[in-house]
């Protein structure tokens, strides 16, 4: 489901900052008129940016146009998440610059010809890293000019991916939200391509072209890796038994939930529960 998500203001800020730690990532498009720079720690799995699908490892960063549909899909990697985001819009920083700060128009050129996202390099990335250690720690203008900084710096990135294949929303993707929406609503039960297609108000071979293009994945792979990513949660989150907590991810063969977790968790169910019962236990993390 494409979802338009509203950014809250931060008393006294014209940019938002926002930190969580140990969300696993469920696939849920959203947009919001803000751009998003993202930092990712202790995560991997699969980074969509409006028609960009690509993998991303355990310290990623990227920046993501405002309106751009987007969503991370992230597995348990045995360590604790960590999500760093900073929200800021164009016009405050055109502001900052009629009001006296006219070094930031350099970086505002740069920012408007950004139409999708970037991903940054490892390098930067890595380079970066303490910075952000200070932007969680920091407050008041400290903390902007940890952001203006960071910023600063990532323009300089001589390696970074700038993401250029036309938005989601401008391809017609009213057929692929809608088939999304019904997946996420559904995928515990069973769906075929067919519902897709009646849905979206659109043909099978539509639905696959979209799925391939747009989100470079299939119909039997996304609806696997929902369910998949459900009984992960259950997991984590419940004593369940594992047949019951296969069952109620959509999986009517427990040979078949057998397979496909091993296939994209690497590991047994008891062994990823197991695995979350232990760092769980362990002491709570801080940013390094």
């Amino acid at each position: 489901m494409l979802i338009k998500e509203w950014v809250p203001p931060t008393l006294g800020q014209n940019w938002q900052y926002f930190y969580s730690e140990n969300h696993l990532c469920p696939l849920q498009w959203h947009y919001h008129p803000e751009f998003e720079l993202t930092l990712t720690r202790n995560a991997r799995g699969i980074r969509h940016i409006g028609g960009d699908s690509s993998q991303f490892n355990e310290l990623d960063l990227a920046i993501i146009a405002p309106n751009q549909p987007h969503t991370w899909q992230a597995e348990y990697t045995g360590k604790r998440q960590q999500v760093q985001v900073a929200f800021f819009t164009l016009t405050w920083l055109e502001t900052l610059v009629q009001q006296g700060m006219p070094e930031l128009r350099p970086l505002c050129l740069w920012l408007s010809q950004i139409q999708q996202g970037i991903i940054f390099s490892p390098v930067i990335t890595n380079k970066l890293e303490a910075h952000f250690s200070e932007l969680h720690e920091l407050r008041g203008l400290p903390r902007l000019m940890c952001l203006l900084d960071i910023l600063q710096q990532l323009q300089n990135d001589h390696e970074m991916r700038v993401l250029t294949s036309p938005l989601l929303k401008q391809q017609g993707d009213i057929r692929l939200a809608a088939a999304l929406n019904f997946m996420q609503q559904h995928y515990t039960e069973v769906i075929t391509l067919d519902d897709l297609a009646r849905v979206a108000k659109s043909s099978k071979a539509t639905i696959k072209r979209l799925l391939n293009v747009q989100m470079n994945t299939h119909f039997s792979a996304l609806l696997a890796q929902l369910r998949i990513n459900h009984a992960c949660n259950l997991l984590s989150s419940s004593q369940l038994s594992i047949p019951i907590l296969a069952q109620q991810s959509g999986f009517l063969s427990l040979s078949m939930f057998y397979r496909k977790f091993s296939e994209l968790k690497d590991c047994t169910p008891k062994i990823y529960r197991n695995t979350f019962s232990q760092t769980k236990s362990k002491n709570k993390l801080t940013l390094p």
